[in-house]
């Protein structure tokens, strides 16, 4: 398995890193990443540099022979949102907002950071946490 902060390493010129990923390279060793861990280190790349660079380094993993393990086709949506709202949203946030935007729903949240948010098909309903005086029902 290979995580956002070793693709990080590897794109950064880290030699530490290179013997293991000619060995996937060679067919000689499996190489699995999780799209979670793939989308969190385009997004960094987007972050860092831009959004094009962002693609092209998400776009040579792809094409490499390590296999990512899909967990969400929503994903790669996330990680594009989470670039343009940054600190606004978790990359958490940025999937819901994913999966709403695909599938135009209410998103009802109690985070007071999707106030004013213009996405096309995706609705907002905010609950603001309310202190309680005894235990939840």
């Amino acid at each position: 398995m290979v995580d956002a902060g070793v693709l990080s390493l590897y794109f950064g010129g880290d030699q530490r890193i290179r013997p293991f990923l000619q060995e996937i390279d060679r067919g000689t060793a499996e190489g699995l990443i999780l799209d979670l861990c793939l989308a969190e280190f385009q997004y960094k790349v987007c972050q860092s540099v831009g959004r094009r660079e962002a693609e092209r380094d998400g776009k040579r993993i792809q094409e490499s022979r390590l296999r990512v393990i899909r967990n969400s086709p929503f994903l790669d949506m996330a990680w594009r949102f989470k670039c343009r709202y940054r600190q606004r949203f978790s990359l958490v946030d940025c999937a819901n907002l994913a999966v709403a935007q695909v599938n135009p729903s209410r998103l009802l949240t109690t985070d007071g950071a999707f106030d004013g948010l213009h996405e096309p098909r995706v609705s907002v309903r905010i609950f603001p946490v309310e202190a309680r005086a005894g235990p939840v029902a």
